[in-house]
């Protein structure tokens, strides 16, 4: 009996060391949404891989450099197009880009969206943390621990990280009538879903008109994976599935926050 007390407690402190029993799920992931609110700069190098309709993944490669108030994003993206891109939406609406001339294009126009889901103006962690706070927000009135599981620790990119899911029971794809919305943005935006997705599923361009009817996902996934550091709370590697499986992954490498940044560093050499 003495020996099978020993055996126990040793197992308990080895899981309260490495945080297993310390946290749960919920915990983790109400500390991941105050951390991700409170970042106000920050730096990485943006692996991405997303799944195109042509059933393909497209890469992306992208170094990033970004202020959250008032927003300030340069990207360096040597994949899948190389560029350099500045948005500062206190000075223009449009983005900046160097491509081997130096144009200024809208942040959803065809061409810098070849090859990818997300405008360059969702660098950093809002996007995320809407999708996650939606997410809440459907569950409301139900047990949030039952579809968020802390899977166990894994170190990534050299840091500890809790591995948390979440699974959505009921994600499927609903009939959808457009509204006041004139392109699929607006639907996405306000529902944190794809609109690529969108996109895809109703064979379709950026416009709709009122009334007509479309397909959608009834959230952005199906089920998420994050490896949330231990240290900061961010969120650091992303995986997103739908009803065919793995639909992006987005990993945060190098990542640095409350760096100072000044206004060269979101300057186009």
């Amino acid at each position: 009996m003495k020996r099978l007390t020993t055996i126990l407690f040793t197992a308990a402190l080895v899981l309260s060391q490495t945080g297993l029993f310390a946290q749960t799920a919920v915990d983790i992931m109400k500390k991941s949404l105050d951390a991700m609110g409170s970042v106000k700069s920050m730096t990485y190098h943006f692996y991405a891989q997303e799944r195109m309709d042509d059933g393909k993944y497209s890469k992306s490669d992208v170094e990033f450099k970004v202020i959250s108030s008032p927003l300030r994003v340069y990207a360096n993206a040597h994949e899948p197009q190389s560029a350099q891109l500045v948005y500062e939406p206190a000075k223009s609406p449009k983005v900046n880009v160097k491509k081997g001339i130096r144009i200024s294009l809208a942040p959803t126009s065809g061409l810098l969206m070849k090859g990818v889901h997300n405008p360059v103006t969702r660098a950093g962690f809002g996007q995320i943390k809407k999708i996650l706070e939606m997410s809440i927000e459907q569950r409301k009135g139900e047990n949030y621990a039952d579809f968020v599981k802390l899977i166990g620790i894994v170190n990534y990119d050299g840091k500890d990280c809790y591995k948390v899911e979440l699974n959505d029971p009921d994600y499927k794809i609903i009939p959808y009538t457009v509204g006041k919305e004139t392109n699929v943005w607006d639907i996405g935006k306000a529902r944190a879903i794809s609109e690529y997705k969108i996109k895809e599923l109703n064979d379709i361009g950026d416009d709709v008109k009122a009334g007509q009817q479309l397909k959608i996902p009834s959230s952005y996934a199906k089920k998420t994976t994050l490896y949330i550091d231990k240290t900061t709370y961010l969120p650091i590697y992303h995986k997103m599935e739908d009803e065919k499986g793995i639909y992006e992954i987005y990993e945060f490498k190098d990542l640095k926050t409350g760096v100072a940044l000044a206004d060269v560093d979101f300057v186009i050499p």
